[in-house]
């Protein structure tokens, strides 16, 4: 008996997130599946209901919501025999994009039952595992302002890095083996941050190595992120460990959920450390 358990974010994506028996029983004999949904009420509920999962023996589980859901429960799994399966129902949902996951039920359990995995890379960060990307300054800067904004969606995260761009707000960040500060640092294991937005076109996912792009001021990040649209270019620096440095005050994002976290900021890779459904 193979034991599934899908855990869903309710309040992932710009609608909600529901998920019911009767849009998954129909594709698993009951003889060979024991299938179980559950909800989750907040980002530590799903912690402990990640765990219990663990504890109970589970063989796959499907993390139904966003990159951060992803993040909730990936971080458990690492070197872990139980696979993971994503049902992308986030904003971004840059790891999804980045696999080519759909967002299709009825694909998701044909993969399942199909049962093809891949092994990825994560980075961590002071001891803290993200899996799609890191940034600090102005993206993440914006992932702070609509984590507190009660609407989802594009036009949302459109709005709230404008806000963030024209902002007097500055902050310092270094990278170690440089004395330019820096305006803004992404470090990313994916091609996507979110809504198919890439800054780093070249990342995979389980070379050994994370890709970072930087940029010196806005006027730096406007004519790479224009290069990187429309024509495709790539400025990131493929790197296996760097160190960042940031005043007290300067935002962090890790898998597109803000996050606190100390300078300096030691970053890292773990080579395929996760077994995911594809």
């Amino acid at each position: 008996m193979i034991k599934i358990t899908f855990l869903v974010n309710p309040i992932s994506g710009k609608n909600g997130n529901k998920l019911e028996f009767k849009q998954i029983n129909t594709f698993f004999d009951q003889d060979q599946y024991e299938i179980e949904i559950r909800y989750s009420s907040s980002k530590s509920d799903l912690e402990k209901l990640t765990k219990e999962c663990i504890d109970n023996g589970c063989d796959i589980i499907v993390a139904s919501g966003g990159d951060g859901t992803v993040n909730t429960i990936a971080k458990f799994l690492i070197h872990s025999s139980i696979r993971l399966a994503i049902l992308p129902r986030g904003s971004g949902n840059g790891l999804a994009s980045h696999l080519g996951l759909s967002k299709s039920i009825k694909q998701l359990c044909f993969s399942i039952k199909r049962a093809e995995t891949i092994h990825i890379d994560c980075g961590e960060v002071n001891g803290t595992y993200f899996f799609s990307n890191f940034a600090l300054g102005f993206p993440a800067d914006v992932i702070h302002r609509y984590n507190k904004d009660t609407k989802r969606g594009f036009s949302t995260y459109v709005m709230h890095s404008l806000k963030s761009f024209f902002s007097k707000k500055k902050d310092l960040i270094m990278l170690e083996s440089s004395d330019k500060p820096k305006f803004c640092v992404l470090v990313s294991n994916t091609k996507y941050l979110g809504y198919n937005v890439s800054l780093t076109p070249k990342a995979e996912i389980n070379n050994g190595l994370l890709d970072m792009v930087f940029a010196h001021s806005r006027v730096g990040l406007v004519l790479k992120m224009g290069a990187s649209v429309f024509f495709k270019s790539n400025f990131a620096n493929s790197v296996s460990e760097v160190v960042l440095r940031s005043n007290d005050s300067c935002p962090a994002q890790l898998d597109g959920e803000p996050v606190v976290l100390k300078s300096p900021f030691h970053i890292t890779v773990k080579k395929k450390c996760l077994k995911i459904i594809i």
